[in-house]
């Protein structure tokens, strides 16, 4: 048998690729990753994963890293399959080319093939299948058309069993806090399974309407898990507002904590509650965007993130003092800068070459796993060399990711507790744009508290 007939058969190799390289340096590359409901995938049945596709690369290493049980099998454009050596590897990652119109109608054919292959891999019920509906990534939080490759394999792998249970269709909703930057927030939440069985009457009648009724079930259960911003006019009023008024959601929802469930569970009910508004109120959504506008413009001039203009002021003594008393801790951040420096570097001087941004984070985490490896491997050697005992060494060893992540937090609150300084100060001077903000900010939050209200 050749690798690509075995692609879903269990491989050691494989898992302790997974396990000690590819998790631990996922798990770096974000500050916390949760996943929610993973429990709704069956076990020893024939499964399709249906994931959103907003993040390129980094969509498939969430369910590799985050989805422990199963070593998926995934789907990709064939144009990525370059050559031999990349076709081995992208094989060993379990990942199979499918062939697009682009590509060339007579690849066309090697689809078939392909399908067979996905076709038996459903049938031996040992490893999910994964395909993105919606064919390629998108840079907004939407779900977009979906694609009908999906449908025409869980159609044919349906086959065996007709209208009786065999194919499921899960679909999943994948969400960053930021999609290209490094040590952000990654959120994977799984529906319930869909029956293809269902629709298999409708398809021996008429497989092109079955289709068609399967894309838009699914069409609206993506809609359900993904954070899904439908309008465009207004979408930057709608993400900003996950941002501003997150908090005051979660709070009028009765939502404990800042779990990455509870602040999803919030960014749904708000976007609900914004397009209901938009529907029956819409010269009130306008209003907040007017607002919205001036507030951004005034935040971008003066350099401040949104979580600054929360407070009225802050303590400038306090501030002053945190940053003065950590200075012994300097040595510590050179070591964690020496340490990582390659991974907080060079990853960001690729990613200028690259026009997609969407591949800004999959080109970091990809040079960053690289980097890393050929680094810390060069750390190891030195440390056993030139570190004297044995516990000094281990101590270095183990040290060396977490000393990195020290650093980078070393660097936030110094730039956190400087604009906590900045904005106190800004706010002490009458007529300024630091207290024009602030006035922005607390219109927005009011506005939004009324467009709610009136529903």
């Amino acid at each position: 048998m050749s690798k690509r007939e075995t692609i879903d058969h269990w491989s050691l190799l494989y898992w302790c690729t997974n396990f000690f390289l590819v998790r631990p340096i996922h798990n770096f590359f974000y500050r916390r990753i949760e996943v929610k409901h993973d429990e709704k995938i069956p076990r020893n049945e024939p499964v399709i994963l249906a994931p959103n596709h907003q993040n390129a690369v980094m969509d498939a290493l969430a369910l590799v890293a985050g989805i422990n049980r199963y070593q998926i099998v995934f789907l990709a454009r064939a144009d990525v399959f370059t050559s031999k050596l990349v076709n081995k590897v992208l094989t060993f990652l379990k990942i199979l080319p499918v062939y697009r119109i682009r590509d060339g109608r007579s690849q066309l054919q090697k689809n078939v093939e392909i399908f067979d292959f996905t076709s038996n891999i459903l049938r031996n019920k040992v490893n999910p299948l994964c395909l993105y509906p919606e064919g390629n990534h998108g840079d907004k939080r939407r779900i977009r058309p979906l694609v009908k490759g999906i449908f025409r394999i869980a159609f044919m792998a349906q086959a065996d069993y007709k209208t009786k249970p065999g194919v499921k269709i899960v679909p999943a909703g994948i969400d960053y806090g930021d999609y290209r930057k490094f040590r952000q927030t990654q959120f994977i939440i799984f529906g319930d399974p869909i029956e293809v069985c269902q629709y298999w009457k409708e398809y021996e009648e008429n497989p092109a309407i079955a289709m068609n009724q399967l894309r838009d079930h699914l069409s609206d259960e993506l809609k359900k898990l993904a954070i899904h911003i439908e309008t465009e006019k207004y979408y930057y009023l709608y993400m900003g507002l996950r941002s501003i008024y997150g908090k005051t959601m979660r709070r009028r929802m009765g939502l404990r904590g800042n779990s990455l469930y509870n602040k999803y569970l919030a960014d749904k009910n708000m976007i609900k509650k914004l397009d209901q508004c938009l529907e029956k109120n819409p010269e009130k959504i306008e209003k907040m965007n007017s607002v919205f506008r001036k507030y951004m413009e005034l935040r971008k001039k003066l350099n401040f993130r949104n979580w600054v203009p929360k407070k009225r002021r802050y303590s400038i003594l306090l501030n002053v003092l945190g940053m003065i008393f950590s200075i012994p801790v300097l040595p510590l951040v050179v070591l964690g800068l020496f340490n990582n420096w390659p991974h907080f570097f060079l990853p960001p001087l690729l990613q200028k070459n690259i026009k997609d941004t969407q591949f800004h984070s999959t080109a970091k985490w990809g040079a960053g796993f690289v980097l890393l490896i050929v680094y810390y491997l060069i750390l190891f050697v030195l440390a056993l060399i030139f570190i004297p005992f044995w516990w000094l060494k281990l101590l270095y060893i183990v040290t060396l990711p977490s000393s990195g992540i020290f650093a980078l937090a070393y660097r936030k609150f110094i730039i956190k507790s400087w604009a906590r300084i900045r904005y106190t100060f800004g706010r002490m001077k009458k007529g300024s744009e630091t207290n024009a903000l602030k006035e922005n900010y607390d219109k927005l939050i009011a506005l939004t508290n009324e467009a709610i209200d009136s529903l």
